[in-house]
């Protein structure tokens, strides 16, 4: 007979306000908070997730500069 495995569901990553995340910029992702602002210029979202801030933040590190 074959085992079932049953996925569990996960929990949804924790949302955090925009001025919790830059405050706490250089504990959470190694940056000034100037970083994090930049990064999240022009995103609209008032809570968002560690992860997407991290996505963000090496996204605007990583673009070239003119």
């Amino acid at each position: 007979m074959e085992e079932t495995k049953i996925s569990q569901p996960t929990a949804p990553e924790p949302e955090y306000g925009r001025e919790e995340l830059i405050n706490n910029a250089p504990a959470v992702f190694g940056v000034r908070p100037e970083v994090v602002i930049g990064a999240l210029h022009g995103n609209i979202k008032s809570m968002l997730t560690v992860a997407e801030v991290k996505a963000a933040v090496t996204a605007f590190l990583g673009k070239k500069v003119n």
